[in-house]
């Protein structure tokens, strides 16, 4: 067995989550997650496949879980990273084909009942048996309103989401409120928001969910219907390309919309006159693919790892400064810990001026000078043109 799936092998009892990443020419996803998971009384292991933007799952058991490493994951990612309760492992693809292990950590991960019953004493705002049945249908919550442990990261992920959105909304009396969720998969989030501001809150909530999977949108909408939620919908589209619901927003969402997906959604947000955009986003590879050297940054492309980071900050930056110069006061946030999930950055906006033009010359002086692609920053120099 080569070394790698011997290190996967040993990490399966303790194993809390592993990616693969950074494909190589001819891998067959752009990104894999493997977690464990339950299914009756068994423990299983859930692979998620990324490609062309869409989400692919496949449960194994352990043996074939391996046999799915050795045939499709092993050599075609330059980075993996193993995570265990105890700890995190990286693994970095060498020249001849072998991966070198480059770094572990020993910081304490949640894992075990132990630790679960000792991060559920965090008083969250959608608190452990709470009668939200459809998170039960989702499969985050047991009959009896307990938390499934192998959701728990989702568990904590969506109440984050639920608490940021908690920190702007606490303060405004209940009224109209019109909400657009982009890429929404399997809407674990979608459901949690309408709960929070219609049941909750006790908002008047018209809510639609966009996805690009045909079978999770009806599946949503069954949901959605079982637990009468008359006003949320979810609809199949893509946001780059698709006519979308030509109206005023109040609210914008976004939890991994993937790449330019979170772009199209931004722009979206902003020309139908959204106040408040909470967006977390997922794979920036465009910039990655068009960066070149010709400036004081070239220190930063010479390494593939720290290209893919730079371009990654790159994007949100402009992301950011863009939505300042259409009248958004905007905080870049930690959304979630690190170690629960790469994808931790959250851009929270909020509509507070008019547009005035302070930031577009420098990111289009970046984007000149290094030679990169940013498309919302595209789109929003296409609207300046149209309007002009």
């Amino acid at each position: 067995m080569p070394a790698l799936q011997t290190e996967l092998s040993a990490a399966l009892p303790q194993l809390v989550k592993a990616v693969f990443s950074q494909p190589m020419e001819g891998a067959e996803y752009a990104r894999v997650t493997i977690r464990p998971v339950k299914i009756g009384r068994d423990t299983a292991f859930q692979a998620e496949g990324i490609r062309d933007n869409k989400a692919f799952h496949f449960n194994f058991d352990s043996g074939a879980l391996l046999r799915f490493a050795a045939n499709t994951l092993d050599g075609r990612y330059r980075q993996i990273l193993l995570m265990q309760s105890e700890g995190a492992a990286q693994y970095v693809l060498r020249r001849d084909g072998t991966y070198k292990k480059s770094g572990k950590s020993s910081v304490p991960r949640p894992g075990g009942d132990a630790a679960l019953a000792h991060n559920r004493e965090k008083r969250y705002l959608l608190a452990e048996g709470e009668n939200i049945p459809a998170l039960v249908d989702l499969g985050v919550f047991t009959p009896d309103m307990r938390i499934v442990k192998a959701k728990y990261d989702k568990y904590r992920q969506i109440n984050r989401f639920v608490e940021l959105n908690d920190d702007s909304f606490s303060k405004l009396e209940p009224g109209k409120l019109t909400v657009m969720d982009f890429g929404c998969g399997k809407s674990y989030l979608t459901f949690i928001l309408y709960y929070y501001f219609a049941v909750k809150r006790g908002f008047d909530v018209d809510m639609i969910g966009y996805d690009l999977k045909a079978d999770v949108v009806e599946r949503c909408n069954a949901v959605a219907a079982k637990y009468g939620y008359s006003s949320l919908r979810f609809e199949v589209a893509d946001v780059s390309r698709d006519k979308l619901a030509d109206r005023q927003i109040d609210l914008l969402v976004t939890l991994h919309a993937c790449d330019t997906a979170t772009d199209y959604a931004l722009d979206y947000a902003v020309r139908h006159g959204a106040k408040y955009i909470f967006s977390v986003p997922c794979c920036q590879h465009e910039i990655n693919s068009s960066i070149r050297k010709g400036g004081d940054l070239d220190i930063l492309l010479k390494h593939g790892i720290l290209k893919e980071r730079l371009s990654a900050l790159l994007t949100d930056a402009i992301r950011a400064d863009v939505l300042e110069d259409l009248g958004y006061a905007v905080d870049l946030i930690e959304f979630i810990d690190f170690e629960h999930s790469p994808k931790n950055l959250m851009i929270r906006a909020e509509r507070r001026r008019a547009p005035r033009e302070k930031n577009l010359p420098r990111c289009r002086e970046l984007a000149e000078t290094y030679g990169f692609t940013q498309t919302l920053l595209s789109l929003t120099d296409s609207a300046e043109t149209t309007e002009s």
